[in-house]
């Protein structure tokens, strides 16, 4: 890879980064945290649903992947093991409040569909239905149980494949397939309630 120079850039792979940072190489692990912590908020971010709250189980991430690189095996590849770590701290998170609150995703993270789609940049309508869809959708997610939320979130909003899943929740492809479906199903009840809830709330309102 070139830079804006001409001069060649040497990449350096996650795991050689994570094992610098083993031996104590700040730079490397300043660099990992460069790469990563965007992900990982978002991952964090749309399991908690709080932005505030978000960026502390955040820092809390980083710290838990510092003083933990000892157990990494360096072998495999470094994405799923700290994704796993921001999983489980957003489980934990949400397990810590007597109460989930449902907050919308922060509109600052916009989703592939709105990257990707130029009409969508340019119909007012359009851009409304789908913000919309958004609230609705993120508002039912927010009331799945944890490891619905989290399979969700790996899959639709990360983008990970079966087998990457399974491997950051620690199960076989098999389940992640099965509780992919099953949160799927939950997902679609939550949200035809959300409609006939507001359905007949206009239907009060009218009379």
């Amino acid at each position: 890879m070139l830079n804006g120079f001409g001069e060649l850039i040497v990449l350096t792979s996650d795991e050689l980064l994570a094992s610098k940072s083993l031996d104590g190489d700040l730079a490397a692990f300043e660099e990992l945290v460069n790469r990563f912590k965007n992900r990982v908020f978002a991952l964090v971010y749309r399991i908690v649903g709080q932005h505030q709250e978000a960026e502390d189980v955040t820092q809390d991430v980083f710290l838990t992947v510092y003083e933990k690189l000892y157990q990494y095996d360096n072998s495999k590849k470094f994405a799923p093991w700290i994704f796993r770590i921001a999983t489980n701290a957003s489980i934990s998170a949400l397990r810590r409040k007597k109460k989930v609150v449902i907050l919308n995703f922060d509109e600052s993270y916009p989703s592939n569909y709105e990257l990707n789609n130029a009409s969508f940049l340019t119909d007012p309508q359009l851009m409304f239905e789908r913000k919309e869809l958004e609230k609705e959708i993120s508002a039912a997610i927010m009331k799945l149980p944890e490891n619905y939320r989290a399979v969700i979130t790996l899959r639709y909003h990360l983008d990970l494949d079966n087998q990457e899943i399974a491997d950051i929740l620690d199960i076989n492809r098999e389940n992640v397939e099965v509780r992919i479906h099953r949160a799927r199903k939950a997902l679609r009840k939550i949200i035809l309630q959300q409609k006939e809830e507001r359905g007949m709330k206009l239907e009060l309102s009218a009379n």
